[in-house]
């Protein structure tokens, strides 16, 4: 009989452990990649590149919803499970996924600001944002990977090509790149908050 544990325990198994790995790549090379003293080297411009692939893993999390909506209607399941457990193991599955997007970004930002004195940045958080998007789409639908640039480049090549006359594409960039936007800016907002917080706390 399948229970409430054992469907938490096949998701951490499962896809929840792989998805949250990918998400965590680019948030550990933003760390090393996005320091004050940090060179511009050959190994810095790799590990960019390296960066950018990765980076809509962590917001690709937030489509696992599908998941989610799978198990809820699991018959075996009882309401006292979804509530307890499936409900809170999706909600840190999703915040942590989606944490690691926008503290990689905010990271990047920073950096910027201090490094190349940028000011305005609205438009770049826009426009990786709706790189973001775009990457998503190609691994939840043509189902590609970050690492396809090497090993399977003739493919990645082609699906891109392909991906722009797919059907319902724009449609579906557009609600992928709105979703993640929104979510970047209440995510950002209530992280900014909670730095402020914690600088006035240790101030005192």
């Amino acid at each position: 009989m399948l229970t409430a544990f054992n469907l938490f325990w096949d998701n951490i198994a499962g896809f929840m452990s792989w998805n949250l790995f990918l998400a965590f790549i680019p948030f550990a090379f933003s760390i090393f990649l996005f320091r004050r003293q940090a060179k511009r080297n050959v190994l810095w411009w790799l590990g960019l590149i390296i960066f950018t692939l990765f980076l809509p893993n962590a917001a690709y999390v937030i489509t696992d919803i599908i998941h989610f909506v799978s198990d809820v209607r699991e018959p075996e399941i009882s309401g006292n499970g979804i509530i307890f457990v499936i409900i809170p193991q999706y909600l840190i599955f999703l915040i942590a996924g989606f944490q690691c997007h926008v503290l990689s970004i905010i990271r990047l930002l920073n950096y910027l600001q201090i490094k190349d004195n940028i000011a305005k940045l609205i438009g770049i958080e826009l426009g990786i944002n709706l790189i973001c998007a775009y990457g998503v789409y190609l691994g939840r639908f043509p189902r590609l990977n970050s690492w396809y640039i090497i090993s399977k480049p003739y493919r990645l090549v082609n699906t891109v090509v392909e991906s722009f006359m797919a059907r319902n594409f724009w449609h579906t960039i557009f609600i992928f790149f709105i979703t993640i936007a929104l979510l970047y800016y209440i995510f950002k907002s209530i992280n900014l908050s909670l730095g402020a917080w914690w600088k006035n706390s240790q101030a005192q």
